[in-house]
């Protein structure tokens, strides 16, 4: 590697570095917050809910009804200036569940636009459980026959 490039390598992990920064105040400032208030109005309807460990630059916010029933949410830099939200959603009885992906850029991120992303994010999950839920009771109402 050349005296540029070496150069330019660290400058460029300063500017990601500052993003990231970035991200980590934009993060405490609005997504934990929000997270807290969905926190607080999930956990009295039977959530058991939880913040997994991540790296500088990632946020993950879960939403437990089952062992096998869950929301996961992630919220992670994209490149240098722009923030992705991430929709997990698993139900029991193994229905797949398209995973959302929503990116802006991290000077739109705010409690709205944060607390908007666990609305829908939120409303995906209860519709898949109790669309899970339908489909198990159809299947318990079968009788097999030998």
């Amino acid at each position: 590697m050349n005296d540029w490039q070496r150069s330019f390598e660290s400058k460029l992990e300063a500017a990601k570095k500052q993003w990231t920064h970035r991200f980590e105040d934009v993060a405490g400032e609005y997504l934990e917050p929000v997270f807290c208030w969905f926190d607080d109005f999930t956990t009295t309807r039977g959530f058991r809910t939880s913040t997994p460990n991540c790296e500088p630059g990632t946020r993950l916010f879960k939403f437990e009804l089952t062992e096998n029933g869950y929301l996961l949410i992630a919220f992670r830099m994209n490149g240098l200036d722009t923030v992705e939200a991430c929709t997990e959603v698993r139900v029991p009885g193994g229905e797949s569940v398209e995973d959302v992906r929503v990116e802006t850029h991290l000077c739109d991120v705010d409690r709205q636009w944060a607390q908007t992303r666990f609305e829908h994010s939120l409303d995906r999950f209860v519709v898949a459980f109790g669309a899970a839920g339908t489909a198990e009771s159809h299947h318990a109402g079968q009788h097999v026959t030998a």
